[in-house]
């Protein structure tokens, strides 16, 4: 099957600015900062008489949030391949990966709760019990720990760029101040 599609990323590839990763990155950060929010709101708020506001915002935001992970890393691997690699940074570019896999498994498990919450009356693996659990303590907990784990993977991806000029064809010049005449 990886045959038959490589074709199809190749194309794809090359008609995509190598720029499309650093481009989509940040959607997914910021959902799964605003979910983690939420759904933490919603938590404190506690007890039966939670509102079904929150609990849909995070709902949602956890969705958006799992789908703009998918399109990201799929086109972190499309980005890779206009990238001249060292033993240094493909290091820290293996580190990167594996912290964005976590992202993605953690997200999708707290989306997976969540979904899987909505169909059953009462859930065993909620800390609160709540009916027909829209919000669980255990989907609350991935989602965080998700959270947790996108800051590590853009601190990862920041250090690639800015440390070890991943990705970076030019080379940085110092600005002149206004005024000031080229030698």
């Amino acid at each position: 099957m990886v045959s038959f599609l490589y074709p199809q990323i190749v194309w794809l590839a090359r008609r995509l600015p190598p720029t499309i990763h650093p481009m989509i990155l940040h959607f997914p950060i910021v959902l799964l900062y605003l979910t983690a929010a939420i759904s933490l709101a919603d938590l404190w708020m506690g007890g039966r008489d939670r509102d079904r506001f929150l609990q849909r915002c995070s709902f949602w935001s956890l969705t958006l949030a799992c789908a703009a992970i998918v399109v990201t890393m799929a086109f972190g691997l499309l980005s890779e391949q206009w990238v001249h690699w060292t033993p240094a940074t493909r290091a820290i570019l293996s580190s990167h990966q594996h912290w964005a896999m976590l992202t993605g498994l953690s997200a999708g498990a707290a989306w997976l709760l969540r979904v899987s919450a909505r169909f059953r009356e009462r859930q065993p693996w909620s800390a609160l019990g709540s009916s027909r659990g829209r919000n669980t303590g255990l989907a609350t907990l991935c989602v965080v720990i998700a959270a947790v784990c996108v800051t590590v993977t853009a601190h990862l991806g920041g250090n690639m760029v800015y440390t070890h000029g991943v990705g970076v064809s030019g080379v940085t010049r110092r600005l002149r101040p206004p005024g000031a005449r080229r030698a």
